[in-house]
């Protein structure tokens, strides 16, 4: 059976699999995020995507999953917001230079190598924020729908956030749930005013530009 299979599979029922509810991390902490335009990794039923859209942001989401993705479309209708979606997996994605204020990811481990390009799709003071199953989860009551590759490690996701400024960082059991929990953020340089990624407002006071401005076409 193939990933896509696997989830087409897992969503195939009726309501919402996982809830309409967004996680409890963005629940509790969506201000701490840089606002503007998010990507949503592997968005699932849109549950966090039509979260954040409710609250101004612009939001794109993908995932392998097409069941999946209809519902996150019909989750938005229902809620009276408007996402973006898509249909592929994250190996045919092309993540854009600079391209996200914010990029999520809800119960999904990228292999490693994905991590330099979201951190390259970040602007400058870009936020990730990421939640997901520890291998504690695993030794106590696996999940018929994670393989074990799928659960982090002890401090696993701070290593692969080599480069990060960690804003928010959590490893606990919640509602008999073993996960780890973060809020990191590009973080902004001595070059970012130079190449036009943040605008010098004086006083000492720098003002980052949202991924929209970096990219608006000049009249």
């Amino acid at each position: 059976m193939t990933k896509k299979e696997k989830w087409n599979k897992i969503y195939h029922c009726p309501g919402y699999f996982y809830g309409a509810e967004p996680i409890h991390l963005l629940q509790e902490k969506w201000k701490r995020l840089r606002f503007g335009k998010v990507l949503d990794l592997a968005m699932g039923e849109g549950r966090n995507a039509v979260f954040l859209a409710s609250n101004g942001f612009e939001v794109s989401g993908f995932d392998i999953s097409d069941v999946a993705v209809d519902k996150a479309k019909k989750l938005a209708y229902e809620k009276g917001v408007t996402i973006e979606t898509k249909v592929t997996d994250l190996d045919l994605y092309l993540f854009p230079m600079f391209g996200f204020d914010t990029i999520i990811l809800s119960y999904f481990k990228p292999l490693f190598r994905y991590y330099s390009e979201i951190y390259r799709a970040l602007v400058q003071g870009g936020t990730l924020l990421v939640e997901g199953y520890t291998t504690d989860q695993l030794m106590k009551a696996p999940l018929a729908e994670y393989d074990n590759h799928d659960y982090f490690y002890p401090n696993e996701l701070l290593k692969q956030l080599q480069g990060f400024q960690i804003l928010f960082y959590n490893e606990e059991t919640f509602d008999n749930r073993s996960m780890v929990q973060c809020i990191a953020k590009k973080p902004t340089d001595r070059d970012a005013v130079k190449y036009g990624f943040a605008k010098d407002e004086g006083g000492g006071t720098v003002k980052f530009k949202s991924a929209e401005d970096l990219f608006k076409k000049k009249s």
